[in-house]
C-alpha cells in the first residue's frame, strides 16, 4: 500500500540530487569572474571610479549567467522538474489507496504545468540573472563607485559565491527554489484532493533539521495531529484551546513558546500573506520541508480529538460547516 512518507522521501531525494551539483557551479562562476576582474582599471590596489569600469559590470553579469546556466546545468534542471511527474504518480497511487474511485481532475494537471513552468523560469537565466548576477553586480558597483580595494573586492566575491561555513549565494538560492517549488506543488496537490474528499484532520510531518522553525518544531513535537478548524489559531501561534504553541529549544532543551513576528503578525519564518486559504500550501514558510498530510479521524489519538472538540474554535467551525 502506498504511504505518504514515500512522497516525502521522493521530494527530499530530488532536492538533494539537484543541489549536490551546485558547489561545482559556484566554483566555476567564481573562477570565471576572477578572470573578468583583471580587466578593471586600478591604481595602487584601488579600483578607479571610471565609466569603463562601470561598463564592465554588465559584461560580468552576462558572463556569470553563462557560467552557471550551462547545457549540463539545464539538463539537471530538466531532470529535477521531471520529479514533479513522479510526485504526481505517487500522489495518485496514495489517493487511490485511500479512495478507490479517486481520479485526478484536470485542475491538478494545470497546477503541475504551472509549477514546472515557474520552477524552470526561476532556476534558469531569468531567475539567476535577476538574483545571483544582480547581487554580484551590486558588490561590483559599490566597490567601483567608492574606489574600493581590489583585494577586498575579490574577497567579498569569494565569500559571496564560495562561503563554506554556510552556503554560497547560488546554492542558497537553488536550494530555496527547489525546496519551495516541489514542496509547494505537493502541498497544493494534497490540499486540493483532501478538500475535494472532505478531510478535516491532518498530520504535520517531515524532516526535522537543526534549522527547523519554532512553529514546525512545535507542530511536530506537540501538535502533530490537528483539525482544519485550528488553522486560524495556528496562524497566531496558538493551539486549538488558544494556548501558545510550545517547542523545545535545540541548544538548551528549554521549553519555549512560538513567537509572532510583529511585521506580519504571523509566526516567525512564515511567508508574508499566509492565511487560512493558503496555509496548507505555504506551511511553515520558505525552505519548509514539512507537509500537512490528511488523515482519517480514527487514527487521531482520542485525547487530541477530545481536546479539539472541546475548543471554541472547533465549535465555531462546526456551526459554519453545518
Amino acid at each position: 500500500m502506498p504511504d505518504y512518507s514515500d512522497i516525502l522521501k521522493a521530494i527530499d531525494s530530488a532536492i538533494e540530487k539537484f543541489n549536490n551539483k551546485i558547489p561545482a557551479a559556484q566554483k566555476r562562476a567564481y573562477e570565471g569572474i576572477s578572470e573578468e576582474l583583471k580587466r578593471l582599471d586600478t591604481s595602487n590596489g584601488k579600483i578607479k571610479t571610471t565609466v569603463g569600469n562601470l561598463r564592465i559590470i554588465q559584461s560580468i553579469k552576462n558572463k556569470l549567467v553563462r557560467l552557471i546556466v550551462t547545457p549540463e546545468y539545464l539538463k539537471d534542471v530538466k531532470e529535477f522538474v521531471t520529479q514533479f511527474n513522479e510526485i504526481t504518480k505517487l500522489q495518485n497511487a496514495y489517493w487511490q489507496s485511500v479512495e478507490k474511485d479517486f481520479s485526478p481532475r484536470p485542475l491538478l494537471r494545470e497546477i503541475r504545468k504551472q509549477a514546472i513552468d515557474d520552477t524552470v523560469k526561476n532556476l534558469t537565466s531569468s531567475g539567476i540573472g535577476s538574483t545571483i548576477s544582480e547581487q554580484i553586480a551590486t558588490i561590483l558597483r559599490t566597490n567601483i563607485t567608492t574606489g574600493g580595494s581590489y583585494a577586498s573586492l575579490t574577497e567579498q566575491l569569494r565569500e559571496k559565491l564560495l562561503n563554506t561555513e554556510t552556503e554560497g549565494a547560488l546554492l542558497k538560492y537553488t536550494r530555496q527554489i527547489t525546496t519551495d517549488s516541489i514542496n509547494q506543488y505537493n502541498a497544493q496537490y494534497t490540499q486540493t484532493v483532501s478538500s475535494d474528499l472532505g478531510f478535516e484532520w491532518f498530520a504535520y510531518q517531515g524532516s526535522e533539521i537543526q534549522t527547523s522553525r519554532p512553529f514546525c518544531q512545535a507542530m511536530v513535537e506537540n501538535n502533530r495531529y490537528f483539525h482544519i478548524s485550528q488553522v486560524p489559531n495556528l496562524l497566531k501561534g496558538l493551539d486549538a484551546q488558544g494556548n501558545r504553541l510550545k517547542y523545545k529549544d535545540n541548544k538548551t532543551d528549554e521549553n519555549l513558546t512560538v513567537d509572532i513576528y510583529s511585521k506580519t503578525d504571523l509566526p516567525h519564518g512564515f511567508i508574508p500573506g499566509t492565511n487560512v486559504a493558503n496555509f496548507f500550501i505555504n506551511r511553515g514558510g520558505y525552505f519548509c520541508g514539512h507537509q500537512a498530510r490528511p488523515v482519517s479521524e480514527r487514527i487521531v489519538p482520542l485525547e487530541v480529538r477530545e481536546f479539539v472538540y472541546a475548543s471554541e474554535a472547533y465549535k465555531r467551525w462546526k456551526s459554519v460547516a453545518a
